[in-house]
C-alpha cells in the first residue's frame, strides 16, 4: 500500500460522497491506495454513505470518534492507515483525476525527510453567492517556493508526507479543537526534525464549501482563541507573534480599530448597501475587516483566560500517535 489517503468528516456526507468519486478516478494504481475516512462524530448519515461507498472500486476504511475536532480525527485516520505515504485531504476537497500520482512522483525510493504540498482552487460551483464572488476578487500573492517551502505555506487539506515521519513528529497536536493553525504548528515541528517541503502545483484539487459570512466569523474567532494557544506553546516569540499578529505590542492598535466603536459601525453601515448594489470590492473590504474583528474577540477572549498547559521543551507533543488502536 502506497498512499493512504486520510480524511477527516464532520456532518458533510453529500460533500464527502463526491470527495470518494473524485478519488474513484485516479490515474494511480487502484490496488496502490485506500481511502481513510475518519468521522469526528457525524450525525448525518455519513457512516451509511461511506458503507454504500466501500462497495466500490477502492478500498475504503471508515474509523469514527466522538466530537473531538479535526487535529483529533486526522491522528485517528493516521493510525488506521496502512500506506506507506499519507496524503491528508478534507472532506470538501475534490481531487483532480491525476491528484495522487502528482504527490507520489515526489517519492521515488530512497527519498526520505520530505513533505509535499498540493494546490488547491475554489470550485466554481461554490461560487453561488455575492459573499464567495467577493472574497474570490482578492489575489493570493504569496510566493511559494517549488522547494524548502516555508511552514506558514503548509495547509493539510492537500498535504503529503511519509507516514513514518509523521509518527515521528508527533502527528497534529489535539489541543487545536478548534479552526486553524494546526496544520502550520505540525509543519514547523516537522522541519525541527530535518523534514523539508516541496510545493508542487500539479497536484490540484478544489475546494467545494460555500461559505457563509456568519460562518467565516465563527471560524475566524476560533482562530484567534486558537492563535494565542500556538504563540504561547511555542514560547511567545517574536517572530510567531508577528507572524499570528497578536504579539503585546500590536495589540493596543488592534484593540483600538476591532474592539471600540471607531471603525466597525461604519463597515456594518456600508456592508448591506454594497451587498444590494452587488459591489464586490466594498463588500469584500466590509467582510475582511469584519472577519479581522472575529479573530481578535478570539485573541482577546483567549489572553484573558489562564493558559493551557503546553508541553514543556523537548517533551513530545500532545497530537503524539500512540498504538492503541
Amino acid at each position: 500500500m502506497e498512499i493512504s489517503v486520510v480524511i477527516p468528516t464532520f456532518n458533510s456526507r453529500d460533500v464527502l460522497r463526491r470527495t470518494i468519486q473524485a478519488l474513484a478516478v485516479q490515474t494511480f494504481p487502484r490496488d496502490a491506495y485506500e481511502i481513510v475516512i475518519a468521522d469526528d462524530g457525524s450525525t448525518d448519515g455519513t457512516a451509511e454513505m461511506v458503507a454504500d461507498a466501500q462497495r466500490g472500486p477502492v478500498a475504503i476504511r471508515y474509523v469514527a470518534q466522538a466530537n473531538l475536532g479535526r487535529s483529533a480525527a486526522r491522528n485517528r485516520g493516521a493510525r488506521a492507515a496502512r500506506g506507506r505515504l499519507l496524503l491528508f485531504l478534507d472532506a470538501d476537497i475534490w481531487a483532480t483525476p491525476t491528484l495522487l500520482a502528482s504527490h507520489h512522483a515526489h517519492y521515488p525510493p530512497g527519498t526520505q525527510r520530505l513533505g509535499v504540498q498540493g494546490r488547491s482552487l475554489t470550485h466554481p460551483e461554490a461560487r453561488t453567492t455575492l459573499f464567495m464572488r467577493a472574497r474570490e476578487i482578492t489575489p493570493d500573492l504569496s510566493v511559494r517556493r517549488r522547494h524548502n517551502l516555508s511552514p506558514v505555506h503548509i495547509i493539510t487539506r492537500n498535504f503529503s508526507v511519509f507516514r513514518l515521519e509523521f509518527e515521528e513528529a508527533g502527528g497534529f497536536d489535539e489541543g487545536f479543537t478548534g479552526y486553524g493553525w494546526e496544520d502550520i504548528e505540525l509543519a514547523m515541528r516537522m522541519q525541527a526534525f530535518g523534514i523539508r517541503f516541496d510545493y508542487e502545483p500539479d497536484a490540484l484539487a478544489y475546494h467545494y464549501h460555500v461559505e457563509t459570512f456568519d460562518g467565516i466569523r465563527r471560524k475566524l474567532r476560533q482562530a484567534g482563541e486558537g492563535a494565542v494557544y500556538f504563540w504561547r506553546k511555542h514560547g511567545r516569540s517574536v517572530q510567531l507573534g508577528l507572524f499570528l499578529e497578536i504579539l503585546p505590542a500590536m495589540l493596543p492598535f488592534k484593540w483600538l480599530v476591532f474592539r471600540t466603536p471607531l471603525f466597525m459601525p461604519l463597515f456594518r453601515w456600508l456592508l448591506p448597501g454594497a451587498e444590494r448594489r452587488g459591489w464586490l470590492l466594498v463588500a469584500n473590504e466590509c467582510y475582511t475587516e469584519l472577519i479581522w474583528e472575529a479573530y481578535y474577540d478570539g485573541v482577546f477572549a483567549a489572553l484573558r483566560c489562564a493558559p493551557s498547559p503546553v508541553p514543556a521543551p523537548g517533551a513530545e507533543p500532545r497530537g503524539t500517535l500512540t498504538d492503541g488502536d
